[in-house]
């Protein structure tokens, strides 16, 4: 293998003028400067953008449920909750569409979307009625918030 120093490329480099070789590698630098900043420095700025912006609105669901455990209760009849019908009529009062709702020995099961606001505080105050409720699971979609539990129906 042949020694750098006797390598062509090397020769060539020795003949460029002194002067054009120090441009030369500071051309050479900046270019090495800004392929180390597409490279890297800027992925990473996106990347820390989005985790910005991700923690901004989970502070904001943060708000929103400590929001709508301190809201009061609200007061109703449990015997008006106790029916699927009554139950997908009161929903459907605070601005939440019932998607599915299905009865079956004494339970109901009930899938349900809406503003997470309206969805966690009509769900809070069924539960402090009630107090059936079991299998609760929450899932956002888009700025809506989803809801499927089982409610035991009495006797």
């Amino acid at each position: 293998m042949k020694r750098w120093a006797d390598h062509a490329l090397a020769r060539q480099w020795q003949q460029v003028p002194a002067g054009r070789r120090a441009l030369l590698k500071a051309a050479l630098w900046g270019l090495a400067l800004v392929l180390v900043w597409q490279l890297a420095w800027l992925p990473a700025q996106a990347r820390l953008q989005e985790a910005e912006r991700k923690l901004t609105r989970e502070h904001e669901i943060g708000v929103l449920l400590q929001r709508v455990t301190r809201a009061p209760v609200r007061v109703g009849g449990v015997a008006q909750r106790t029916t699927p019908a009554s139950l997908s009529e009161s929903a459907r009062l605070v601005g939440i569409s019932v998607t599915g709702l299905q009865t079956r020995a004494g339970q109901v099961d009930i899938s349900l979307q809406g503003p997470p606001a309206a969805v966690l505080s009509w769900l809070h105050s069924l539960e402090q009625e009630v107090e059936q409720l079991s299998n609760i699971q929450l899932q956002r979609e888009g700025e809506a918030l989803q809801a499927r539990f089982v409610m035991e129906l009495p006797d």
